[in-house]
């Protein structure tokens, strides 16, 4: 059997606390996802084993409460609701797959609770929509694609300087508070806004304009389409800077490495 790398783990807890609160975007935005679970009261483990620390499992839950959603790290302990379905994958390599719209299945336990397991496998292949593979036409599912990658980027990136990355946390390391504010115009309607903080070594994500601070780098879209065209890869970052996709207000060789680190996190996670 393969041995779980520290690749693996990090990838894995990107997924649980950067993709997974994701989904509450979908059942949010999505009329029909939304309908599907607003009178589900539920809670679903995901669990991979983990080879090298000697058989201990990584698990994460997700807690559905009739149109409320919450992702709970760790699996459920004596005084925790008891799981109505638990899906257990035999290595963090499979579950990673999965995840990256590969082929590896879980084990499942609750498979007499059909309708509910049906459900929740439509709202993971909901992370899909991430993928770069993913080219919707239909402009509400253009912008859901947008700012659930935006908001899932600017959570990894958080995730990822807590989890002890050594070049990411020198980097937030050796700053004062600053915002790198993301920001994408939307033809009239709300616009899609999302922010990371960092400050001293300390990181944080969060939806919205950040208003206590000027931000210390814009990434400014100027619409839904060309944020689409740099998400997508279609056009470099610079390229999308030159064609009008994006601007950036303020320091350039700041919002360069902001943007190393998304497309390492982006090769992780898709």
């Amino acid at each position: 059997m393969t041995q779980t790398t520290q690749q693996d783990i990090i990838t894995a807890k990107l997924f649980f606390n950067a993709a997974f609160p994701v989904m509450k975007v979908v059942l949010e935005d999505d009329p029909t996802m939304k309908a599907r679970f607003q009178d589900v009261q539920a809670v679903v483990q995901i669990s991979a084993f983990l080879e090298r620390v000697g058989g201990e499992a990584l698990a994460c839950r997700l807690v559905f409460d009739k149109g409320q959603f919450s992702v709970v790290q760790g699996a459920a302990g004596a005084t925790d609701k008891k799981p109505d379905v638990v899906l257990a994958f035999s290595s963090l390599a499979k579950m990673n797959t999965m995840f990256r719209g590969g082929l590896a299945l879980p084990s499942i336990k609750g498979l007499g609770k059909l309708g509910l397991l049906l459900k929740v496998f439509s709202l993971l292949m909901s992370l899909m929509l991430m993928m770069p593979s993913s080219r919707p036409k239909d402009p509400a599912r253009q912008r859901l694609k947008v700012k659930m990658s935006l908001y899932m980027i600017t959570r990894a990136l958080s995730v990822y300087n807590k989890l002890g990355d050594p070049v990411m946390s020198e980097w937030c390391r050796r700053q004062p508070e600053r915002i790198y504010q993301f920001v994408v115009d939307d033809g009239g309607n709300p616009s899609v806004a999302c922010y990371l903080r960092v400050k001293a070594g300390r990181s944080k994500s969060g939806h919205g304009v950040y208003t206590r601070r000027s931000p210390f780098v814009l990434f400014h879209f100027f619409s839904v389409e060309g944020a689409l065209k740099v998400l997508l890869k279609d056009v470099a970052f610079v390229e999308g800077v030159e064609q009008g996709c994006v601007e950036i207000v303020g320091s350039p060789e700041y919002a360069m490495y902001l943007n190393d680190f998304m497309s390492i996190l982006q090769g992780m996670l898709t």
